[in-house]
Parts: structure tokens; sequence; C-alpha cells
């Protein structure tokens, strides 16, 4: 009777090793990164009002004006930057 009640915790214990594994140690497929990642476009709204995160402007209308010039083109080293901090070396991006 004892050997049986100590089969069954085994078994027990090892089943929940199991699922335990199959739960927290497998990749899940919603973490892979797609292996096309450097072929996404750039959002160049995201990254010029981002880039205010890093910014001091002596007041909001500055700033603003700022967002525009840069959602304009007038100033690459914003998406330089960007595209350096997120390991982004294709061209084809922006």
């Amino acid at each position: 009777m004892d050997y049986m009640k100590t089969g069954i915790i085994v078994v027990g214990v090892l089943l929940l090793a199991a699922v335990g594994y199959y739960l927290f140690m497998l990749p899940s497929p919603a973490t892979e990164v797609p292996t096309d990642a450097n072929s996404a476009k750039i959002d160049i709204n995201a990254v010029c009002e981002g880039a205010l995160a890093y910014m001091t402007f002596p007041s909001g209308a500055e700033a603003e004006a700022w967002v525009q010039d840069c959602k304009d083109g007038k100033h690459p080293e914003a998406i330089d930057q960007y595209k350096a901090q997120m390991g982004i070396t294709d061209d084809r991006a922006i």
C-alpha cells in the first residue's frame, strides 16, 4: 500500500514538471522576431514625436514646430538616431 502512494506521488511530480516545462521553457510563437524585421517601414510620426523625449524647448509651440519640421524631412538626424537605436540597417525602411 505504501508503494502505491509513493508511485502516485512520483507520477504526479513528473507530470507537473512536464507541464511546467512546456508552459515556461518552450518559446512561444508570439515572441519570435520575424526574419524581415529590417524591411519594415518606419512610422515618421512616432519617430519625430518620440524624439521629443530627449529634447527640451522653451515652449510647446516650438516643440510642435520642430515635430512638424521633422515630419517634413528637415531633421534627418532624428531618423538616423532612431534607426541606430533600433538596429535598422536597411535604407528602404524610411
